[in-house]
Formats: structure tokens, sequence, C-alpha cells
């Protein structure tokens, strides 16, 4: 794998950073462990490429903190009500002059898999629950590699960052908080995150 290959990451909500539980409000939470592992994975993506990783989340829902993480964090893009997940392939492609071979993309359930047909590297949450899914998806050459349920997010990022082969590196440079890190940090959190109310959209 090398990250000169890619230049975005998609992340769906609901069952990814999820176990797919939300409130009446439509909330749910998220977990630090993941956030931190995303972080790990922004800045070894810079470290090697010296280019920031476009990052969206795409979900079929608002959820509040979905939102919450995503300015938080200064992704680049939270599209909401996105039934049809390849709507979000247009809107990202122009803000990131890119072509979606070159994203990557972290999913969990049927409706992400259009997407994940069209993407050029796919990491399945899998769960006990949805082994026909699974099934379905590794079939038809839609699954790279398996996450787990439970901080899945963290499993991909460290994954990827072993395979690309930095992983120690970019410990060490976020143990020490090395100049490199701190260019990286400044440039993530100059990031202003774009919303998209995908609604008004034809599912398809």
């Amino acid at each position: 794998m090398n990250f000169e290959d890619f230049d975005g990451l998609i992340l769906d909500w609901d069952g990814v950073f999820t176990d797919g539980r939300k409130t009446a409000a439509g909330d749910s939470s998220f977990s630090e462990i993941d956030l931190m592992g995303l972080n790990l994975l922004r800045f070894g993506f810079f470290l090697q490429t010296g280019r920031m990783l476009r990052t969206a989340i795409v979900t079929g829902e608002r959820n509040p903190t979905a939102e919450h993480v995503a300015l938080r964090e200064h992704f680049d893009h939270f599209i909401y009500y996105c039934k049809n997940k390849k709507n979000s392939i247009p809107i990202l492609s122009e803000a990131w002059a890119s072509t979606s071979s070159r994203w990557m993309f972290v999913f969990d359930d049927v409706l992400d898999l259009n997407l994940a047909k069209e993407v050029g590297l796919r990491a399945m949450v899998v769960r006990p629950q949805t082994t026909g899914t699974k099934k379905f998806a590794v079939d038809r050459n839609l699954v790279d590699f398996e996450v787990p349920e439970s901080c899945g997010i963290r499993h991909f990022c460290e994954k990827t960052l072993d395979q690309v082969g930095i992983f120690e590196k970019v410990l060490n440079h976020r143990i020490d908080w090395t100049s490199e890190y701190q260019l990286y940090w400044n440039q993530r959190n100059h990031i202003s995150t774009k919303i998209v109310d995908n609604s008004q959209t034809t599912p398809g």
C-alpha cells in the first residue's frame, strides 16, 4: 500500500463510529480511541506525502454527535441525509479535485455498498449479526479487509499505517510532539468543515 495512491477518506457514521444505537433525538456517542487513530492516520499521510488527507463523514441521517465530531476534528466535509451514498461522489470529487478511485472508505452495511463499488480501498466493519451482508459484499469484491465492530476505525487506522510501514515512526512523532506533528496539527486545525444537506437529492 502507498499513500501516494490516495487523496481522501470517507467514513460512515452509524455502525462504524457506533454500534448503531441512537436516542430519540438522533444522537449517539463516539470513542476517543477511534479519533486518536484518525489523527495518527491523517498525520502519517501528511508525513508521507506532504498533503492533508481529505476526510468526510457521509451519513444517511443528521446525527448531532456526528456533526460535532466532524467539526471538532476539522474534517473536510460532513454530508448528511445522504440516502444514496453515491450522491457524495460528485460533491467530494469537485471539492477535493480527486476521483473516487483515490479514496478509502470505512463502512458497515447495505446502504454503503454502492459507494464501496466506486472507491479504491474498502474496509468493512463486521459483526456476528451481519454475516450474510458481509458475505454478499465479499462475494462481489467490495471488501479489501475487515475490521472488528469495537473501535473498528482505530483498527483500520493502525492496520493501514502498519501496511505503509510507518506505524512506529508516526507514534514516535506524536509521543514527542515533534515539529512535524505540530505542523500537521496547525494545518489540520485551519480546516473549516463544509456541512452539506443532501436531502434534496433523489435517493435513486
